[in-house]
């Protein structure tokens, strides 16, 4: 182009700023045009007034905005965001829910519960919640009757445990202690069982009662009531107890106490000849000259009827002579001999029977002193080995054919001897033997001849003490003869 003046021509030529001048449209691209240029932008710039500058856009404040939720404007470009709890989907503009929980995302305790933008924190029961903590309830602190009283209440994480006192269970909500029924189930009683609050009890036989400490049934001492046998003694025994009474009494249950057994009314009469009661015991009577040595045994002989004798004068035997019949009346109770008959006690009529037979069958309680020595005066010309020096006989009638009578000592030269005849013995001179005056100490014993089989019988038809009184006592008597 050219321009023509007054003076000289004018030629115009155009200038390629987009060549000539750097740096013009950044981003963008420069575009040369007559006489000046223009700015071709890239996405995210645009031209400014002039067409000359790429200036960035402003994406989020155009409209419709370009983010669902949160736009950040960028060079040349712009940034969708999500709040909290939310996550850019795939598009870069629109926002979904971020699932914390699932995520682990989150500092909760023990439980996590999503929510739209975000989570929860919940506690399970027996915790309270402190922001995303969760506190132990100490229920037993809240409730010190949580487990009731016969339980214990021990504090767990989260619940609590009942500890029941023994005798107690769980109810079946675990909550609180009821009684057990331990009867209903294995127990150690034999006689019964009763069940009680926290525990159960044995039913005790009669005659035990229940231990005090052990669940257990322990003999009843009845003896420690000092009335239980009024005079009696008290033994107890396992499960009852015993009222003794002295030997020849009996208890009587309706009086409480001892009362003397009548032996001579017995069926069974202990005595051979006679008895005579007494209180706790009885005597048995001697044939009519015979006299009572010890308990169950008669001694006579011509030491008593020649009146050489120490034993006793013959009023003295007359004053305890005691017929038969008379013996209902002052409890002598004799055997009648040659098959004759008692008295009745409920009639006045008298068996046929002559006064001279009275006077032969009579018995007598006239006794010596075996704890004295015996002394005999005899005549030695007038003594035979004939004659009975001293004669035994037994009164208790269960040593009939069941006794000996021996000399223990005294008897070394052998100048005495001892023989039987029809249940009488009878201490004599010995042939063989030349006697000299003097005197001859001598000890006479008895010694009952049952056998132990004999015995065992015997105690078992009667009392375990039956013995005792039936055989008496072993005669042990002391003799002196003085032969002039």
């Amino acid at each position: 182009m050219s321009l023509s003046g007054a003076n000289f021509p004018c030629y115009l030529t155009d200038i390629d700023e987009c060549r000539v001048m750097g740096n013009l449209c950044k981003n963008g691209q420069c575009l040369n045009t007559l006489g000046s240029y223009s700015c071709t932008c890239k996405t995210g710039y645009t031209t400014d007034i002039s067409s000359t500058q790429c200036v960035d856009v402003d994406e989020c404040i155009q409209a419709p905005k370009p983010c669902n939720f949160i736009c950040k404007n960028t060079e040349g470009a712009y940034l969708c965001s999500c709040p909290r709890g939310y996550i850019l989907q795939e598009d870069g503009k629109s926002c979904r829910d971020l699932d914390e929980c699932s995520t682990k995302q989150h500092n909760c305790q023990f439980l996590c519960v999503n929510t739209i933008g975000g989570y929860t924190c919940k506690c399970p029961p027996g915790f309270t919640q402190h922001q995303t903590d969760c506190i132990d309830n100490n229920e037993c602190a809240s409730d010190p009757n949580m487990c009731g009283s016969n339980g214990a209440c021990q504090n767990t994480p989260g619940s609590f445990n009942c500890d029941c006192q023994r005798g107690f269970s769980l109810d079946p909500n675990g909550q609180s202690c009821k009684d057990m029924d331990e009867c209903d189930g294995n127990h150690r009683c034999q006689h019964g069982c009763q069940n009680l609050v926290g525990g159960y009890r044995c039913s005790c036989p009669q005659g035990y009662l229940q231990h005090y400490q052990w669940n257990q049934c322990v003999d009843e001492n009845e003896c420690q009531n000092s009335q239980i046998c009024g005079g009696a003694s008290c033994h107890n025994t396992l499960g009852s107890f015993r009222c003794l009474c002295p030997t020849g009494f009996n208890y009587e249950q309706t009086d409480a106490g001892c009362s003397d057994v009548n032996e001579c009314s017995t069926s069974q009469n202990p005595c051979k000849f006679g008895c005579s009661n007494t209180d706790g015991g009885y005597l048995c009577g001697c044939p009519n000259g015979y006299f009572r040595a010890g308990q169950g045994h008669c001694v006579t002989g011509l030491g008593f009827t020649s009146g050489g004798s120490s034993a006793g004068s013959e009023g003295e035997a007359d004053d305890n002579s005691l017929s038969h019949e008379a013996c209902y009346e002052c409890k002598i109770n004799g055997y009648p001999k040659k098959g004759r008959k008692r008295r009745s006690t409920n009639s006045t009529q008298e068996d046929p029977q002559d006064d001279s037979q009275l006077t032969e069958e009579m018995v007598s309680l006239a006794s010596v002193d075996i704890e004295d020595t015996l002394h005999i005066h005899l005549n030695i010309s007038d003594l035979s080995n004939r004659d009975h020096i001293l004669e035994f006989t037994p009164a208790l009638s269960a040593l009939s054919d069941h006794v000996r009578y021996s000399i223990d000592y005294g008897n070394e030269e052998g100048y005495f001897k001892i023989n039987q005849r029809e249940g009488v013995s009878y201490l004599h001179l010995s042939k063989k033997k030349a006697l000299l005056s003097g005197a001859y100490s001598l000890q006479i014993s008895s010694l009952p001849t049952y056998r132990k089989k004999e015995l065992a019988e015997l105690e078992d038809r009667h009392d375990k003490d039956y013995l005792t009184g039936q055989l008496g006592d072993i005669l042990k008597m002391r003799v002196q003869i003085v032969l002039h």
